[in-house]
């Protein structure tokens, strides 16, 4: 979202940028960073939601005493990835299939680095992970990297937004500028 900011900051002097986005400026924080986004319609309002949702998280694990874990936080996680039609669904695939190849790796060059040539990998998975999901580890690590995915899609969508709003703001100095 820095790359985004400067990009609609009208000056690209360090000081102009640093009095703003520095502590105590007004875009010191991720909350003023996403307002601004949003209040200038740069960001469309799933973007908004999406990033609120995250920054709340942010904000629980920084400032509790308790020890933090995302598991149980799934309604706040989806938020995270509904940023855009259909991404739910897509991080949710991408990160299942991944953290199964992955496992599926890990196991099978177990089994050639020990030289269990009598046993098929894949059968004894199949037989101790039928609903791989149901596995509290596995279950618990699919949480992991379905926040890695979705974070990596809505950073992707942000560097989209960061790019058009370039072009388009390469061609005039003020918002009324470019209405004309």
């Amino acid at each position: 979202m820095e790359k985004l900011i400067d990009v609609i900051l009208p000056s690209k002097t360090k000081a102009y940028k640093s009095r703003l986005t520095n502590y105590p400026g007004p875009l010191s924080s991720l909350s003023g960073k996403i307002e601004l986004l949003y209040a200038f319609r740069i960001i469309d309002e799933q973007v908004y939601q999406s990033l609120n949702a995250l920054r709340k998280i942010r904000n629980d694990a920084a400032h509790s005493a308790n020890i933090f874990s995302l598991n149980g936080l799934k309604d706040q996680l989806e938020k995270v990835y509904n940023f855009e039609y259909g991404f739910p669904e897509a991080t949710q695939q991408v990160a299942y299939d991944n953290l199964i190849a992955w496992k599926h790796h890990l196991i099978k060059g177990s089994f050639e680095k020990s030289k269990f040539t009598d046993y098929d990998w894949r059968t004894i998975w199949d037989e101790n992970y039928p609903e791989p999901l149901e596995n509290e580890t596995i279950a618990s690590q699919f949480i992991i990297w379905k926040l890695a995915y979705g974070l990596t899609f809505l950073c992707l969508k942000i560097e989209v937004v960061t790019d058009e709003i370039a072009n388009f703001c390469s061609t005039a100095g003020t918002w009324i500028q470019l209405s004309l």
